[in-house]
This record gives structure tokens, C-alpha cells and sequence, in this order.
């Protein structure tokens, strides 16, 4: 299974969340119904585009306070995230959680970004 971790600024459009989400799933090989979940800040489980691209692709939405996202070890933390979010990283570190929050995945599509999104995309349980 997969778990899709997403970062947004406020506002981006689910057009561009899921465009994102779609080349990284299409890179990696990854089928739309192997992925369990996608993964977000806390913060960002409201935007519009992150709900409207998990709606569309009947995923549930499991959400983390950046307290915990930031204690997951990734391998390219952002300082300038770290200031406005709270934590180094929301894609990847959201990626890497399972849905009980433990660090169980392994980074098959490390973050790749568009002009306000972020997604990364981690394998849980061998797949």
C-alpha cells in the first residue's frame, strides 16, 4: 500500500494538487486504488484542492499536527516549511507515517513541487 503525502499553500487548486499527484503516481507506476491514503498538515486538511483530489480518487484524508510531522527524520527538510509550517517537512513526513502514525514507509517518490504544491509518496508494508 501507499500513503501520498501532500503539502499545499493556502489556496492551490485541486487542478494543480492533482496534477502533481497524478505525474508522481504515473512516474512511480503507482495505481490510483493501491494508494491508502493521502497524508497532510493539520493545517492543510481544510483546502479545498487537497479534499476535491482525495474526494475524486476515494482516498480518505488522515491529517497530522505539525508536532508530530516534525519528529518524522526525512531526507530534505525545508528551513523556510519549518518557519511557516511548523515543521521541516509536510509532504514527505506525512508520506512516511502510516495511518496510526508510526514511520513505517519508505520514500518511492521523494517531494517534487509545483508552484504551490508539494507531494511525496511513500510504501508501507512491502506493498
Amino acid at each position: 500500500m501507499y500513503v501520498v503525502g501532500v503539502g499545499a499553500r493556502q489556496g492551490a487548486s485541486a487542478a494543480e494538487v492533482g496534477a502533481l499527484v497524478d505525474q508522481a503516481l504515473a512516474d512511480a507506476r503507482i495505481p490510483a486504488h493501491a494508494v491508502a491514503h493521502l497524508a497532510t498538515l493539520e493545517a492543510k486538511g481544510t483546502e479545498a484542492g487537497i479534499r476535491t483530489v482525495a474526494a475524486d480518487r476515494g482516498w480518505p484524508i488522515v491529517i497530522w499536527p505539525a508536532a508530530r510531522l516534525s519528529q518524522v527524520l526525512v531526507p530534505t527538510p525545508s528551513a523556510l516549511v519549518g518557519e511557516v509550517a511548523g515543521t521541516a517537512s509536510v509532504a514527505e513526513a506525512a508520506a512516511l507515517l502510516d495511518a496510526s502514525g508510526r514511520p513505517t514507509g519508505t520514500l518511492i517518490v521523494p517531494k517534487r513541487t509545483s508552484p504551490t504544491v508539494t507531494v511525496a509518496i511513500a510504501q508501507h508494508g512491502g506493498g
